[in-house]
């Protein structure tokens, strides 16, 4: 469960955020979701590998481990991992036998972030990579309830708005898409695009009325009769076509107002806590942890959790050198 949207300001600068969609609290001291950033030339020690950073990156992690959740880097590269039920993994040996550099699920949103300045470099890459099957320990250690590997797909966005779905749906192989700016989760995601024709009667303007016959004119109530027929459950696809209509739809903007204006957009698919129980006998329900939004031009970024409308602000300053920590406030401010 999360969603991910992108738009883009009338002066073209883009601005991406995401809800992060669980049964847990990220907060939790078992999982301790907090900002963390590394500098460049930084060396980083994965389950499997070590490698030295190419750029700098922030974002949200868990556990202190390198399973960041979403991030930017210094590139102006933003992107995140969502739970895909059809993801797929394989053995080493298999791997290496199919001439496929193994790599591990939890781990690619911090390797595509220090290693990658272009969406492009993503995509050729990426045809060479398989997800291995392996157990995280830093993610098992945070007590979720969710076991790894976890099931997971990635995308990505650059400051100039080239994107990159990445799905390791082929026996842990990569298929490779270009984004429209919406992602949740399973389907794959050439399903979410073929059952956005189902919606093709859906516009931003009010229908008005419809004269039927001589004897029948049918009227719109209020206003937003352009929507009739908008899906408003929960579902990874409703999301997606409410995701994708609502972010297309929204009245051109100064970029001074794009975060503001993609906080507003989320608003539609932020999932609030017990509306949505796994279960009639449970009392463990889907909601969103925490949403972040990403200016993509200024490398800031603000979370926000989900027991509290504060704001934590963070910039990936350019002459970063070393590693920093910032805790999410979940502190009510007023004035």
């Amino acid at each position: 469960m999360c969603t991910s949207i992108a738009i883009e300001a009338v002066n073209h600068d883009v601005f991406w955020g995401r809800t992060m969609d669980f049964t847990f609290d990220p907060f939790k001291p078992s999982a301790d979701s907090k900002i963390t950033a590394y500098p460049q030339g930084y060396t980083l020690k994965g389950l499997q590998q070590e490698w030295t950073t190419k750029y700098a990156f922030a974002g949200v992690n868990v556990n202190d481990s390198l399973f960041f959740n979403d991030g930017i880097n210094s590139a102006g590269i933003v992107g995140d991992a969502q739970f895909l039920e059809e993801a797929s993994w394989d053995t080493l040996d298999n791997l290496q036998q199919r001439s496929l550099k193994p790599i591990i699920g939890e781990e690619v949103v911090a390797y595509v972030l220090s290693n990658f300045g272009s969406i492009a470099e993503i995509k050729s890459a990426f045809t060479h990579f398989g997800q291995i099957k392996t157990n995280y320990p830093d993610w098992d250690d945070a007590d979720t309830g969710i076991p790894t590997p976890i099931p997971m797909h990635y995308t990505f966005f650059d400051d100039a708005g080239n994107s990159v779905v990445l799905e390791p749906v082929n026996q842990g192989a990569f298929k490779i898409y270009e984004s429209i700016g919406v992602m949740t989760n399973s389907p794959e995601y050439p399903w979410h695009l073929d059952n956005l024709r189902n919606y093709v009667q859906l516009t931003n303007h009010n229908l008005g009325q419809q004269q039927l016959n001589s004897q029948l004119n049918i009227k719109q109530i209020e206003s937003g009769s352009g929507l009739l027929g908008l899906p408003g459950d929960y579902t990874a696809p409703s999301r997606f076509v409410r995701s994708t209509f609502l972010s297309n739809f929204l009245a051109p903007f100064k970029r001074e107002q794009g975060i503001c204006q993609l906080y507003n957009v989320f608003k539609a698919v932020t999932l609030p806590k017990g509306i949505e129980h796994v279960n009639a006998q449970s009392e463990k329900c889907d909601y969103t942890g925490y949403w972040s939004g990403y200016d993509l031009t200024q490398r800031t970024f603000y979370v926000q959790p989900e027991d509290c409308p504060t704001l934590t602000k963070f910039t990936l300053e350019k002459n970063i050198d070393s590693k920093i920590t910032k805790a999410i406030s979940h502190e009510l401010l007023t004035k």
